[in-house]
Parts: structure tokens; C-alpha cells; sequence
């Protein structure tokens, strides 16, 4: 063997380095394909177990290409390719001290892979596992309810789940190690000398090295040293060249293991979610069913003698050094959430500051010195809201930063203890913004508290130590593992809840309380005289908190106090809130219906415009308060929705009376993302109950469609034809459009709900659409000769027309009949198949009406819209202008000082046009000279012969119906 060594060392002219590289480039294959070497290609075995390919079947741990003896193999070869680096000489060198580093970069690379399938693994049978927990959990409580053995067990989840968030948060993170996964994979794409050509590129090489060429030329003279040096290069291109080969097999296996990590971020990924989903059922199905399960002792007198102790574990600095620790930990983990974190707070902060100062500058009429009072309310609410909210709201943000991302022991403590003081923020800071000097009850509402003052400072004082006590107890119930969570945190608890009992006390005591005032003004006499009711609610809710609590179910009285305290915020942010609801509709109410408000003063302020009240201005309020009075029973639906919705958890019998009607399943097309970064979706069948409550609302959702298509009508005059002209025509066209997509709206939102989808009534409506075209085809034909009437036009309002034998003035036309009305005062209703069908006369609207028209200039003060519709409103009240056709009022043109208005009235043929027409101007003039709307210069009437007549008739038909009063 030794012989053949040297012979094939003699006659391939391969110098010992040389050797050694095509040895270890056999090793590298040889491991890393797992094939035997071939004893024909290469006289060498390597002294570490190789396996053959069969092996691959085998599990991850010990059997894959990623095994630990590949692993040290490879790090072996990074060592060797070391040693041949320092033996050698560039580029020779520079090539193995890459190549040894692709080496350990692969062995790093299957370590993080083994990892990584270890993880996958126990997440998948956590995953498992907790599915099938959940639906024996399901199936236990539907068939036995909820037993105490039940709600232990629940309570054991519970602490299960939260240690294996904790756990789950310290593991990869699957986006960003995806991210340096692609990063690294895109630095192996980008290396030139890659060895896919090792000839070309070994020559490559050699002629970017000046001191081989060098060499060279200075022995070109001494044939014997020139051979040496021309053998020296040609053994160290050979050298390169099976560098370069073996490089490419490193890179290689690197791309692929690159490829198959990420495959593997990628399935992780998918199972973190669904976990995170089946967490989160899990956690509402616990947070549902243990809210009545004790979760502790009774008080005991030796919690009261451990006090020493939990007082020593507050002031402990090694907790406070394993929080620092922690959160060192979880800011170098994602420094870029931190941040983010730390400018949201600033800009809360600086949100908070501007707007309590414009809020106290409000009060003090030093912003808004010219605005109305209502703006100035209505600016004074929203503050309110704003600052009394920003403080809550930095500590539930900072609750967010450390629930997510790396969660360890301490700082899942902290959160629960960061949102519990935000919790007892928000019910402290609404009433001491509202109650604040220069603020909203101060200065904007009619009331008098004779202890606002000491009231705020005494809420400052008694908030501030709330918070800083509820942080503290909540952190010591998971200091030690909840050691002292029955002496110290429930100690601290009942004391607390004592000073909110004696709060309350002191705010709606019958007789001397600062709310009193507030009470017997806004709360009604039927509520003043039963105010000792909230009284004994407000001071027996602390008592029973602390019931509770002593008796063990401190989890209980949590949750309680959390909904109580959602429950008293969101109603006070609602009372803040409505009055300026209440100005905002009106505005928009007032600008959408009515002339724009003029503002007047006197010595003593403003004077409130009176409200001048018109046939259609009458019309308007009464639909505005039908529309209040829709939006104040939707607003109360929706508030005991919300209360019912938070509240449930606390009666879990009551949800025996929201039983399943039954089950729809829909297909869902979920997304989710592969290993390249591309988006996947597949189809996911999921079940929906459908429950009695479902049923309600879609009850009521028909019952609001069907209301609001009611008043449609009343809305489309009072938003549309008050600045758009329509004849009668194509707004009965309009409404019965707007008619059928409100109801339409309504039953796809009720189908919705109860669980009626498009593929299980398909066939249902296709063969309803068959039946009803051969059973109602004269209703089509008139439908669709209606739709020809509509657009075509072939008659107009006020037309006098022949359909047929029946000759008379269209009076009505609707989307199915056309009415006309005869010269004998009777309507004839008449198909609209019979416009398309039969011969239709049209006569011109020859007929028996005479066209008033007037113009007048009035001032620039007032819109154009808003004047018209006051000359409108007058014309109509002119006991023989006719409604139909309706009077019109139009902006003719507009100058520098005045613009011009032309009124068009109608009435009947007999009259005195010319005697009437002056009335009518001089009626109008008077009108406007009283409101000082009338302009100095007045344009000359237009002629009213009879060739302007006719004009005017067929101006009437052009432009449609005008503007009209509401039915």
C-alpha cells in the first residue's frame, strides 16, 4: 500500500499538502453524504464512523445527517483545516481558514437544527395534549356541570397554562431566527470563489497573487530554480483546487441545511399559533368556570403572624435584582420594542399635559374666548376624557411590553401587578378630572358641589396610595412562589378595600355627600328619593370583596372588582360623553336640515337664536326626534349587550338560558406563511353555535332595517331634496332603491347571525326565482315598464296624456303603476306594461295650470341654499300656491353684493295672474325686508305671455320635480 502511495504520488507530481487535501476532501464527503469512500478513487479510510444512507431512516436524535458524530466529525475537520492553514501559504491559507469556518458554521448550524426539532416536538405534544384536554374538559362540564372537582382541576390548568407561557417565551424567536436564517443563506449565495468552477477559479487566485508571479520571474533566468518554482505553483494550484472542490461540498450542505432549518422555523411557527389559539380557548373556558372555585385558605390567625415576614420580602432587594436582571434580559432580547415602548409613553405623556392645560385654559376662557358655550362643553367633555384616560393607558401598554416576547417569573408578576394598577387608575382618574378646578363640572355644567376641593385633593391622595397598593399587593401574591400571598397581599387587600368603602361613603352619603347636588339635579326625583339604594350598593360591594377574600376566594373578588370597575368607568366615560353626543348631532342636525345659525350679542352675552318653526321645519323636528329616539333605544340595546357580555362569568347558570339552537359550519380560508416568506392558505372547517341570543339580535337587526326604510322617505327630503331637485319619479324610484337595500342589509346581517349561508339556500332561491317568474310575469312586465317610464320619461309630472281610452294629468308615477288623474277629479291607475305595449299621446302639458315667477336680490349673508329653502317654505304657506306641482326656488346668479333668486309658483288657470304674481313679490319682499336679507337694487320681473308660459311649462318638465313638503 505504502508503495502505491508513492508511486501515485510520483507520477500525478502531488506534493504531501496536496495529499492531505484530497484526504480530507474525501472525508468531507464521504461524512456528509454519508457514503462509503470508494478504495478505487482514493487509498484512504477515515479513522471516525461513517454510516451508510440506509441509516438516514432512523429517528432525528441519532440517525439523521445532523447526528452528533457528524457534528464532531465537523468540528474535527474545522481543526484540521486550521492546522493545513498554518502550514501553508496564500491563497492556499486564506481558503482553508474559510473552509474551517464553514466547517463549525455547519456544526453550529445542525446543533440549532437538533434544537429546534426538539422544540417542534414538544410543542406538537403540547399541543395535542391540551386539544384533547380541552374537549374532555368540554364534554365533563356539558354533561356533569361544573363540579368542584371540576373547577380544581380547571384551577390546575390554569397554573399549567401560565407556567408554559412562561416556558414558551424563552424559546426561539421564530421571526427573527428566520430572518438571520435567510440573512446568512443570502451571504453563502453572494461568495464569488465558491469552487462550482475550481480550475477557473484556482487560476483565478493565483493571478490576483502578485508574489508568486514575482517569483517566478526572478528564477526565469536559473532553469533549476525556475522548475522548482514552476513545480512549487503547480502543486499549489492543485492545492487550491481541491480547496475550492471541497468548499463547494461545505456550501452545499450548507444551503441545504439552511433550507430544512427554515422548513422547521416554519412548522414551528404553525404550531406556536395553533397553540396560542387553543391557549387562549383554553383560558377563556377556565376563566368562565372558575370564577366561584376557591383558589385559597380561609384567613387564618398565622397569616396574621407571618405579616414580619411579608413586610421583610417587600423591601428584599434580591426580588428587585432578579426583576432588574429580567427585564436586562428582555430589553437585549428586542431593544427595538423597547424603545417603541418608552416613545409611547413620552407621547402620552405629552398628550396628558397638552390637553389638561387646554382643558384648565377652557375653564378660564383663555382659549375659546369667542366660541359658544356648547363648543366650549363640547371641547371640555373630550378633554376630560383625553386626560383622565392617558394615565390608564401607559401602564396597560406597559403591561403589553412585558407580557410579550421573553416572560419569565418576575416579570409576569410585574405585568399582573403594572395591570392591576392600571385597573385602580382608571376608576380614580375619571372622577378627579371631572371634579378638577377649571374643569368640566366647574365650569360648564349648572351645579354646585360645595366640597369640590377637598374632594379633589382627598381622590389625589387616596388614588395615589390605591395604585401604588394595588401594584404592590398583586406583586407580593407571586413573590417566593405565593408564599405570601395569604398574609401580607390579603392583609393589605381588606385595608385597601376598607378605604374604598369609606371613598364611597363619604361621595354618596344621603345626607352631606359632595354628590349629593349632583344627584338631586341630574339623577331625577324618583332616584333622589331612592338614593340611599346606591349608597348601600357602594359601600356593601368593599364589604363583600372582603368577605371573600377572607374566606378564600381571592380570585373571585379580583375578578369582580375588575368587572365593577369596567363596569362604573365605561358608564362614567358615557355620562361625560353624551352631552357632547348631544351637541354634535344637533349641530350636524341643524347643518344638514337647516339655515346656518347667526350669532347675536348683547350687554349680557350671547342670545340664543329662537328657533323659528316652519311647515317644513316642523316636518324636520319630529323626524329628528324619531331618529333620537332610535338612537337612544339602540344605544340602551347596546349597553345591556356590553353589561350582559362583562357580567355573564358571575352567573354561570344564566348562560343555561342562552341554550344552542344549533351548529353551522363554515369553511374558513386561513393564511399563513412558508418557509421562502410566500403566503399559504388552505381550508379550515369551523363550527359556529347558534344560541338564542343570536336569535335576538337577528330580530332586532330586521327590526332597525325595517325602521329606518320607514323613515327613509322623511330622511331623503330632509338630507337630499332640500339641495337636489328630483322629479316625483325618480325619487319613488330612489326611495324604492334605497328601500330594498336597507331591508336587504337587514336580512344578510340577520341571516348572518342565525346562520342561513348562500350554499344551503342556493338551490331554494333558484327554483323560488323559476316559480315566481311563471306565476307573477304581469308584475315583471310592469316592473320593467316602470323602469322604461322612469329613465325614458315618456311622460312627466303635470303632462296631460292619452294611454288607451284614458285621458287625463299624470299626478303619480311609482316604480309598477303610473296614477293619472281625469278631468272628473278621479285617479285611474294605470300598468306601466301599458306604456311599452299600447300607443301613448302626449299633449304638452296642455292643460289648465299658469306659472308664477318672481325674482328677487337679496344679500350675500345667508347661503343659497339656505334662502331658497326659507322662500320656499313661504311660497308653500300662500293659501293658492299649489303643492303639485310644488313651488321652486333657484339661484339665478350671483354678484359682488347681491345674488338673485327666482321663485316659481304655480296655481290655478282662472285666477289673476298678474294681481296674484304682485302679491305674491310684495309678500316676499316684506319677508325678506324684515329678516334684512333684502338688497338694495331689485331686478325687473320676468314676462309671463304666452310664449314664456310655454317656456316655463317646459322648464318645469326639464329640471323635475322641485323641492317639496315631505308626506
Amino acid at each position: 500500500m505504502h508503495s502505491i502511495y508513492k508511486g501515485h504520488r510520483r507520477r500525478c507530481g502531488i506534493s504531501k499538502p496536496s495529499l492531505l487535501i484530497a484526504l480530507l476532501t474525501n472525508v468531507a464527503i464521504c461524512l456528509f453524504l454519508g457514503h462509503r469512500c470508494s478504495a478505487q478513487s482514493m487509498a484512504y479510510t477515515p479513522n471516525y464512523p461513517i454510516r451508510d444512507s440506509s441509516s438516514l431512516v432512523q429517528p432525528i436524535e441519532d440517525r439523521s445527517v445532523y447526528r452528533l458524530a457528524n457534528i464532531e466529525s465537523a468540528r474535527h475537520s474545522a481543526t484540521q483545516f486550521r492546522s493545513l492553514a498554518r502550514q501553508t501559504i496564500s491563497p492556499a491559507a486564506k481558503l482553508a481558514e474559510e473552509n474551517a469556518r464553514f466547517a463549525d458554521q455547519w456544526a453550529d448550524l445542525a446543533e440549532a437544527h437538533n434544537h429546534l426539532s426538539r422544540v417542534l416536538s414538544e410543542t406538537n405534544t403540547k399541543l395535542n395534549d391540551t386539544r384533547q384536554d380541552l374537549e374532555d374538559i368540554r364534554l365533563k362540564i356539558d354533561h356533569y356541570g361544573l363540579s368542584p372537582t371540576i373547577g380544581l382541576l380547571l384551577q390546575q390548568k390554569k397554573e399549567q397554562l401560565d407556567a408554559w407561557m412562561i416556558e414558551d417565551s424563552q424559546s426561539l424567536f421564530t421571526s427573527e431566527e428566520l430572518k438571520r436564517a435567510r440573512s446568512e443563506q443570502l451571504e453563502l449565495d453572494m461568495i464569488h470563489f465558491d469552487g462550482s468552477n475550481p480550475i477557473t477559479q484556482a487560476d483565478e487566485l493565483l493571478a490576483g497573487e502578485p508574489k508568486t508571479a514575482e517569483r517566478l520571474t526572478d528564477n526565469a533566468t536559473n532553469p533549476s530554480r525556475f522548475q522548482r518554482s514552476a513545480d512549487r505553483h503547480l502543486s499549489l494550484n492543485a492545492d487550491i483546487r481541491q480547496l475550492l472542490t471541497q468548499r463547494y461540498e461545505w456550501l452545499k450542505l450548507l444551503r441545504q441545511g439552511y433550507q430544512e432549518y427554515q422548513q422547521k422555523l416554519g412548522q414551528l411557527d404553525t404550531a406556536n399559533t395553533a397553540t396560542r389559539t387553543i391557549f387562549s380557548e383554553y383560558s377563556r373556558l377556565i376563566h368562565q368556570n372558575i370564577l366561584w372555585i376557591r383558589s385559597g385558605e380561609p384567613l387564618r390567625f398565622a397569616d396574621i403572624r407571618q405579616l414580619d415576614d411579608g413586610v421583610a420580602a417587600v423591601f428584599d432587594s434580591q426580588h428587585s435584582a432578579i426583576l432588574g436582571h429580567d427585564l436586562k434580559r428582555k430589553w437585549d432580547a428586542d431593544p427595538v420594542a423597547g424603545l417603541r415602548l418608552l416613545a409611547t409613553i413620552l407621547l402620552l405623556i405629552i398628550i396628558r399635559w397638552r390637553s389638561k392645560t387646554w382643558l384648565v385654559a377652557i375653564g378660564q376662557r383663555k382659549r375659546m374666548k369667542d366660541a359658544s358655550d356648547q363648543a366650549r362643553q363640547l371641547s371640555a367633555c373630550l378633554l376630560t376624557v383625553l386626560t383622565a384616560l392617558t394615565l390608564p393607558t401607559i401602564f396597560f401598554v406597559t403591561t403589553r411590553w412585558l407580557g410579550h416576547g421573553l416572560v419569565s417569573e418576575s416579570i409576569l408578576s410585574m405585568a399582573t401587578a403594572v395591570a392591576a394598577a392600571g385597573w385602580v387608575s382608571l376608576i380614580v382618574e375619571i372622577p378627579r378630572q371631572l371634579l378638577r378646578n377649571n374643569g368640566l363640572i366647574h365650569h360648564h355644567v349648572a351645579i354646585e358641589l360645595p366640597g369640590q376641593t377637598r374632594a379633589v385633593k382627598f381622590l389625589t391622595l387616596i388614588g395615589a396610595g390605591l395604585i401604588l397598593v394595588a401594584y404592590l399587593l398583586t406583586r407580593m401574591r407571586f413573590v417566593d412562589h405565593g408564599v405570601h400571598s395569604g398574609s401580607i397581599a390579603r392583609i393589605g387587600f381588606l385595608l385597601a378595600m376598607l378605604v374604598v368603602a369609606w371613598t364611597f361613603h363619604r361621595a354618596f352619603k344621603p345626607k352631606g355627600g359632595f354628590l349629593e347636588p349632583m344627584i338631586a339635579t341630574f339623577a331625577g326625583a324618583v332616584i333622589y328619593r331612592l338614593r340611599l339604594i346606591p349608597y348601600l350598593i357602594g359601600i356593601g360591594f368593599p364589604f363583600a370583596m372582603i368577605t371573600l377574600s377572607a374566606l378564600g376566594y381571592e380570585f373571585t373578588a379580583n375578578e369582580l372588582i375588575k368587572k365593577a370597575i369596567i363596569t362604573l368607568s365605561s358608564l362614567m366615560i358615557a355620562a361625560t360623553l353624551w352631552p357632547a353626543v348631544k351637541i354634535a348631532s344637533a349641530h350636524i342636525w341643524q347643518r344638514l336640515t337647516g339655515p346656518k345659525p347667526v350669532r347675536q350679542f348683547d350687554e349680557y352675552g350671547e342670545i340664543k337664536p329662537d328657533v323659528q318653526v316652519g311647515t317644513l321645519g316642523e316636518h324636520f323636528l319630529e323626524l329628528k326626534h324619531q331618529l333620537a329616539f332610535l338612537c337612544q333605544c339602540a344605544l340602551v340595546l347596546l349597553t345591556l349587550l356590553c353589561l350582559a357580555w362583562l357580567w355573564v362569568d358571575v352567573f354561570p347558570n344564566v348562560r343555561m338560558g342562552n341554550p344552542v339552537v344549533w351548529n353551522i359550519e363554515d369553511t374558513v380560508i386561513t393564511s399563513s406563511i412558508d418557509v421562502n416568506g410566500q403566503p399559504i392558505s388552505q381550508s379550515v372547517i369551523e363550527t359556529t353555535p347558534v344560541t338564542a341570543m343570536h336569535l335576538l339580535l337577528a330580530t332586532a337587526s330586521l327590526f332597525v332595517a325595517f325602521q329606518f326604510a320607514k323613515l327613509l322617505p322623511a330622511l331623503f327630503d330632509a338630507l337630499v331634496l332640500q339641495r337636489v331637485s328630483f322629479d316625483e319619479a325618480m325619487e319613488h324610484m330612489s326611495l324604492v332603491i334605497g328601500r330594498c337595500l336597507l331591508f336587504g342589509i337587514g336580512c344578510f346581517v340577520a341571516c348572518r347571525l342565525v346562520g342561513i349561508r348562500w350554499h344551503s339556500i342556493q338551490w331554494l332561491a333558484v327554483g323560488l326565482t323559476i316559480g315566481l317568474g311563471f306565476g307573477l310575469q304581469d308584475m315583471v312586465r310592469n316592473l320593467f315598464g316602470g323602469l322604461v317610464v322612469l329613465f325614458e320619461k315618456p311622460a312627466r309630472l303635470g303632462d296631460l296624456i292619452s294611454v288607451g281610452k284614458v285621458t287625463g294629468r299624470v299626478s303619480m308615477q311609482r316604480l309598477r303603476t303610473t296614477v293619472i288623474s281625469d278631468d272628473e277629479g278621479r285617479e285611474v291607475i294605470i300598468p306601466n306594461k301599458n306604456f311599452v305595449s299600447e300607443e301613448v299621446i302626449n299633449w304638452m302639458a296642455a292643460g289648465r295650470l299658469s306659472q308664477i315667477p318672481i325674482e328677487v336680490a337679496v344679500t350675500r349673508n345667508e347661503r343659497p341654499v339656505d334662502i331658497c329653502r326659507t322662500l320656499q317654505e313661504l311660497v308653500i304657506e300662500q293659501p293658492e300656491v299649489l303643492l303639485t306641482p310644488a313651488p321652486q326656488a333657484t339661484l339665478v346668479c350671483v354678484g359682488r353684493k347681491s345674488q338673485r333668486i327666482e321663485v316659481i309658483a304655480w296655481i290655478e288657470q282662472s285666477k289673476d295672474v298678474s294681481r296674484f304674481r304682485d302679491s305674491l313679490l310684495k309678500t316676499v319682499r316684506s319677508f325678506l325686508r324684515e329678516r334684512n336679507q333684502l338688497a338694495t337694487e331689485q331686478p325687473p320681473q320676468p314676462s309671463f305671455d304666452r310664449k314664456d308660459q310655454k317656456r316655463s311649462n317646459e322648464s318645469y318638465r326639464d329640471i323635475g320635480r322641485p323641492r317639496r313638503r315631505s308626506a
